[in-house]
């Protein structure tokens, strides 16, 4: 495909849907996709997701790896009855399924846990179609910390990459999968980054200087993303835009992408939305939900402001050119 005929790609880099799909099916339902979740993607626009294969606690540790597996499978099912989707291994495909009017997917291993401590299954994951590897969710596992949710110190911890998790990013290079640093403590972000060489993302990560939770990245942070190349994704969960709860507006996340854009660059800023809508199959509805959209419909007004308050090539790279570069740089 030429450069000419790429089309635009709106991407939401990081979304639990996997959970539901699973969940739904199990329970009974079919093209769990093309029912539940077409119609709100198609309202905002959005043309490619990165679905994280995320393991509950109470799998881990020995049913991670089934748990995780478990997922895929079912998406495979399921997208034998929704067309309007593609499971994507590469940039290309993404471009490929864009054109032809369908949902690009693209796998993302959200921590290590299915892993273990056996890097020989980071190369079946990869067969299996993962294409990013998210080092940790916020927990230990063996290959490095995750960083605490709670904000009174040490929430950093001291530990960063085991020598597992140093061999596990080095294999992640050589198969050609993106390195995504969201929910990695600080000090493994630090050596992560060291270590990786290339450009890496953190999908669904705010900016701490202006909301001080744990889970957004430091401008030193940011500017050490920016530096090799990659890109963070404003995350839309409302305690990670605004501490105060009245203050948990579009126009809060809006604030996080314009400190990004403003002091790194607009072409190292992206979306992941991280939208809890889609573990209610799991756990129920949440008695008091704290994402700023009820879902992808309503993320439309999201996109639509990044539209109108940046001129149209930064708002495109923003929406999904700039981690479609990394994508095209580091998958194989």
């Amino acid at each position: 495909m030429t450069e000419t005929a790429k089309p635009d790609i709106v991407l939401d880099a990081h979304s639990d849907i996997l959970l539901d799909v699973l969940a739904l099916r199990r329970r009974g339902e079919k093209s769990v996709l093309e029912e539940r979740f077409l119609p709100g993607l198609r309202s905002a626009g959005i043309n490619a997701v990165v679905c994280s294969l995320f393991i509950p606690d109470e799998y881990v540790p020995e049913g991670s790896l089934r748990m995780a597996l478990d997922q895929i499978a079912a998406l495979k099912r399921d997208l034998e009855e929704s067309p309007s989707f593609r499971l994507c291994r590469g940039a290309g495909d993404c471009y490929s399924a864009a054109a032809g009017g369908r949902v690009a997917l693209f796998l993302s291993l959200e921590g290590a846990e299915p892993v273990g401590r056996d890097i020989l299954l980071l190369d079946i994951f990869y067969s299996l179609g993962v294409r990013l590897l998210g080092l940790a969710w916020s927990r230990r596992n063996y290959a490095c910390d995750g960083i605490s949710f709670e904000d009174a110190p040490p929430y950093a911890r001291e530990g960063g990459l085991t020598p597992f998790g140093r061999e596990l990013v080095r294999r992640a290079a050589r198969l050609g999968m993106v390195v995504d640093v969201s929910h990695l403590n600080d000090a493994g972000f630090f050596e992560a980054a060291r270590l990786i060489g290339g450009p890496f993302i953190a999908s669904h990560s705010d900016c701490r200087a202006l909301t001080p939770s744990p889970r957004n990245l430091t401008d030193e942070q940011l500017g050490i993303l920016a530096g090799a190349g990659g890109v963070a994704g404003m995350n839309a969960y409302g305690p990670f835009c605004e501490t105060k709860e009245h203050g948990r507006t579009a126009e809060s996340l809006l604030a996080h992408l314009a400190h990004a854009v403003g002091n790194f660059g607009y072409e190292h800023a992206g979306i992941g939305f991280d939208l809890c809508d889609c573990v209610e199959s799991l756990r129920g509805p949440c008695p008091e939900p704290k994402d700023i959209f009820a879902g992808h419909a309503d993320a439309a007004r999201f996109v639509e402001a990044v539209r109108a308050r940046y001129p149209r090539e930064q708002a495109a790279a923003i929406l999904g050119g700039n981690f479609m570069r990394v994508f095209e740089t580091a998958m194989r």
